[in-house]
């Protein structure tokens, strides 16, 4: 297989097991898909940050797909080492978010539904880390980066990130603490974002 091809190839298996994959467990065990519709969401701004977020996801799709296609072409080469390191970061990126999504168990959701009643799950993983679904994503984005070095997956990546964490504190954080209240921020006081606090 030729290298530039691996980056597309990441993103199909990226979708295939954490969205793909996911949505037909969680039907499984719940009778539902856990998709929330971001036509949901009170406010313009939030429905902006959700469509923007899934939508950097289809555009690095893309990109990668450019690229296997040698329609761009990676303006840096970093050769065995960078494919080998970039696999890596890329795998380790889509088993950690398959993880974490597994340790929510029925509470698992893409997207936020403002009236609905959830669970807060604080077991496992998220005994030190609240986003770390969203950790997985940002450590499998940032192993396409060093497979396909190009200037548009560093910007994409690095919006995602911002969107990411804007999506996490504009509209996940006040959605959990609204229907959690004090257990919420006691748990927010105690863990870090996408990493353990030190």
């Amino acid at each position: 297989m030729d290298a530039r091809q691996l980056p597309f190839l990441m993103m199909i298996v990226f979708l295939l097991v954490i969205i793909v994959g996911r949505v037909f467990f969680q039907f499984l065990i719940t009778g539902n898909s856990g998709i929330r519709s971001g036509t949901k969401l009170k406010t313009e701004k939030e429905m902006c940050i959700s469509f923007l977020m899934f939508g950097v996801v289809g555009i690095q799709l893309l990109i990668t797909w450019l690229i296997a296609v040698s329609r761009l072409q990676p303006q840096i080469e970093f050769g065995l080492y960078g494919m080998f390191v970039g696999l890596v970061l890329s795998i380790s990126g889509i088993l950690f978010s398959s993880y974490a999504q597994f340790v929510m168990g029925k509470e698992w959701r893409i997207g936020v539904d403002p009236d609905e009643k959830t669970q807060l799950v604080t077991i496992g993983i998220y005994k030190t880390v609240r986003n770390p679904i969203y950790t997985g994503c940002i450590v499998h984005g940032a192993g396409l980066i060093v497979l396909a070095p190009h200037i548009l997956l560093l910007v994409t990546g690095i919006l995602g990130f911002y969107l990411i964490d804007a999506y996490v504190k504009e509209i996940e954080e006040p959605y959990l603490e609204k229907l959690h209240g004090q257990k919420y921020q006691q748990y927010v006081s105690q863990t870090g974002s996408f990493f353990p606090r030190f």
